[in-house]
């Protein structure tokens, strides 16, 4: 079985809206659930939102921190917490495409999937880019077990091929 199933065919639109700070899921999938995290640190930021309404909105952020937004599936009751490790070289790109949007929504540009590489025990999964090239890693913290499951991230942060 294909484990990045929604590749390419994520329906959910993330945009970030500048001021105030605000980030907003359209077409939120219900059997998903987003949060934030810092792209800095990669540490989780908020909990955890169901998309079971078509969409899921962040207000009243930090406007100088820059955030990733993670999606998870099978959350059920949980209240899991993660962590963004991001292995590859990346360039965070929010202030330039920020100061060129004049002032205007912006849709988050890169996304980066889960890929279960059967490696799995010690719940830390990689994170790649659609060539399959491992850019990070997603550790799951609490609560133990295979649900929920860790599927996607959304971000500004590119793979830096200027060293390559």
């Amino acid at each position: 079985m294909n484990e990045n199933k929604f590749l390419n065919e994520s329906p959910e639109q993330v945009i970030l809206i500048p001021n105030p700070r605000t980030i907003r899921i359209h077409d939120a999938c219900a059997q998903r659930a987003y949060g934030l995290f810092d792209s800095e640190t990669g540490t989780q930021v908020t909990g955890f939102k169901k998309g079971t309404d078509g969409q899921v909105e962040f207000d009243k952020l930090d406007p100088n921190r820059h955030y990733d937004v993670g999606a998870i599936e099978n959350m059920g009751d949980e209240k899991p917490v993660f962590a963004i490790n991001w292995t590859a070289n990346m360039i965070d790109d929010t202030d330039t495409i920020l100061n060129n949007s004049g002032n205007l929504p912006v849709a988050f540009p890169c996304r980066y999937y889960i890929k279960n590489n059967g490696n799995n025990s010690n719940n830390i999964f990689d994170l790649v880019d659609d060539n399959g090239d491992k850019v990070g890693e997603v550790a799951k913290l609490s609560p133990a077990g295979d649900k929920p499951r860790f599927d996607m991230v959304c971000t500004f942060k590119m793979k830096d091929d200027t060293k390559e």
